[in-house]
């Protein structure tokens, strides 16, 4: 299992039996991100919306509310930052 598969292209949230992407990376699942709110295959799409989401996220209240959303970042894959 590719590990990648389960990380939100935003903000990095991760969870073990969800594939935002589905299980082969190319088939969005439209569902939105519990974590940043993020609707995947529509926000985050191509990599200058996920920039721009991504720099609306990191100024947001609740990413600003708690220390572990900017722990989640580390988890972003680098083809998407």
């Amino acid at each position: 299992m590719n590990i990648e598969l389960n990380i939100c292209r935003i903000c990095g949230y991760f969870e073990e039996d969800y594939f935002p992407w589905g299980e082969d990376g190319k088939t969005s699942s439209f569902d939105i991100c519990i974590c940043c709110n993020v609707e995947f295959g529509y926000e985050d799409i191509n990599l200058d919306s996920i920039r721009k989401f991504r720099t609306s996220w990191i100024s947001s209240d609740k990413f600003l509310s708690n220390s572990k959303y900017a722990n989640f970042l580390r988890n972003i894959p680098k083809e998407f930052l």
